[in-house]
């Protein structure tokens, strides 16, 4: 019965997560993507330009990117860390397009656990991936990480990562509040 409610509270929040992500980003559910399905998926793509008086006559213009995978674990240990990150910074990079105008891209990992342990967690906060393209001129990709472990309602990001603190945390707080309710 635990194991059950585990699953349906990690499921309220990954769905929490996805409905938040809805206004801005294209989601999708039940992704499959290199010969794996992630339980959510979502891609963001701005442009920006500049003119000066006519738009034949511009300045510069730069494309930015997001490609954010949302998965699931009971308890995350270091092997399905280092999996997912080395999935998503080497399969997950050839979303990334250099065109002239690439500007950034962001490789983003959302992991709902159960259950992660503080190795784990200080595993995350370490991790770092910068891919540069044509030595920055074509932009660059880097990694945002984020384990959100439903054991004591924690957010814990890698440096990149911390611009999606507020949104994870914001969306792991409500399912706690029903938690207490229960």
């Amino acid at each position: 019965m635990a194991e059950t409610d585990e699953q349906d509270r990690r499921q309220q929040v990954l769905e929490r997560l996805l409905a938040s992500h809805e206004t801005w980003f294209d989601v999708y559910r039940d992704y499959e993507f290199g010969g794996r399905t992630f339980p959510g998926y979502a891609e963001f793509h701005s442009h920006g330009e500049q003119y000066v008086l006519v738009k034949r006559a511009k300045l510069w213009e730069v494309d930015a990117h997001e490609y954010l995978f949302f998965t699931q674990a009971d308890t995350l240990d270091q092997a399905q860390l280092e999996d997912l990150v080395s999935f998503v910074t080497t399969t997950g990079l050839e979303k990334v397009n250099p065109e002239p105008n690439h500007m950034t891209s962001y490789l983003s990992l959302v992991i709902v656990a159960n259950d992660a342990s503080d190795e784990v967690k200080k595993a995350a906060r370490k991790t770092h991936f910068r891919k540069n393209f044509k030595w920055g001129l074509r932009g660059w990709a880097d990694l945002r990480l984020a384990v959100l472990d439903l054991a004591d309602n924690s957010v814990t990001t890698n440096s990149q990562g911390k611009e999606m603190f507020a949104t994870l945390q914001a969306n792991l707080s409500p399912a706690k509040e029903m938690q207490d309710k229960h």
